[in-house]
């Protein structure tokens, strides 16, 4: 039962990991990555734009339902800083150094002067994740999650303050506000495990977010949270169990971490030797930036000092 629920958690991580390589490896605009406007690699880069970020912060609200915190709280945190926040400032800085200096890796954006004030690429996430569980361990010690009401109650005050939009960049802030109901959707579908409890909560956040839609514009954020939510409790209540995935999300941190160094290096390189073809770009880009995070992992992972502060373990 356990070695089933494992694989089933580590098979969405390797279609998370499989979305983001993809999304990475063609661009998040067209500007970026293979700098692609249409086609079908464009649309269904955008296609999955409300599935990617929620589904990886409902994973990690799955996995804390399934062991929430009740005390140790300074303990959790600290764990979660090395784990989060040791990872960005090793790779998450050589990362934007590299961005910056190396022509062809879109690092023009970058701004050495408030590197991870101003998050850095996709690194926002650890970032914003850290904050997430800083929240919810202030929201566990005064027993907040205790009651399923209550906890609708505040995911559904987490929803609002989302769709009304915060703009504040610094530190990952508009982050933190983006993935947070998807991380306690994640959470109270496993600590909350009645069937009838999902399917209420569910209800509750689509004729939620229904009705506030039909009031305000909210610019796609709506959408964002309807397709997200509904997406993710589609994707859990399968429990799919595909061995290649699972291996791949065994290794999912490490593919967050580093995959953007192969996708982007393999790019460059086939555009520097003459090579064009999106179809195999995307494809050897793809793969790169699976098993090139697998293999360094594995390499990392001899070393203490740099399975701890590189890896986070």
């Amino acid at each position: 039962m356990i070695d089933n629920r494992k694989m089933q958690i580590d098979t969405l991580r390797g279609i998370a990991c499989i979305l983001l390589v993809s999304y990475h490896v063609i661009g998040s605009t067209p500007m970026q990555g293979m700098k692609i406007s249409t086609g079908l690699l464009r649309e269904i880069n955008d296609l999955f734009v409300y599935i990617r970020m929620p589904l990886f912060a409902f994973i990690s609200g799955v996995l804390y339902g399934f062991r929430p915190i009740k005390s140790d709280y300074f303990v959790f945190i600290k764990k979660k800083t090395s784990r989060l926040l040791y990872p960005l400032l090793t790779v998450g800085t050589l990362f934007a150094f590299l961005q910056y200096y190396i022509p062809g890796t879109n690092g023009g954006d970058i701004d050495l002067k408030f590197i991870h004030i101003i998050p850095v690429g996709h690194y926002w996430f650890l970032e914003a994740i850290f904050l997430v569980f800083c929240f919810v361990v202030l929201l566990e010690y005064y027993k907040a999650f205790d009651n399923f009401f209550i906890s609708c109650f505040l995911i559904l005050i987490c929803i609002s303050t989302y769709l009304y939009g915060v703009e504040v960049n610094y530190f990952s802030l508009s982050g933190f506000v983006y993935l947070l109901p998807f991380f306690l959707y994640g959470m109270m579908t496993t600590r909350y495990q009645s069937f009838s409890h999902k399917l209420y909560l569910l209800l509750l956040v689509v004729s939620f977010v229904f009705i506030f839609k039909i009031f305000i514009d909210f610019d796609g954020r709506a959408e964002t949270i309807l397709v997200g939510f509904m997406s993710c409790i589609f994707l859990f209540l399968l429990k799919l169990r595909v061995r290649i995935l699972a291996y791949i999300g065994l290794y999912s941190f490490s593919i967050y971490l580093f995959h953007v160094f192969f996708t982007a290096s393999s790019r460059i390189i086939l555009n520097k030797i003459g090579f064009f073809d999106m179809e195999i770009i995307f494809l050897i880009g793809l793969v790169l930036g699976v098993l090139g995070p697998i293999v360094t992992d594995k390499i990392f992972s001899s070393n203490t000092h740099v399975k701890y502060f590189v890896l986070g373990k």
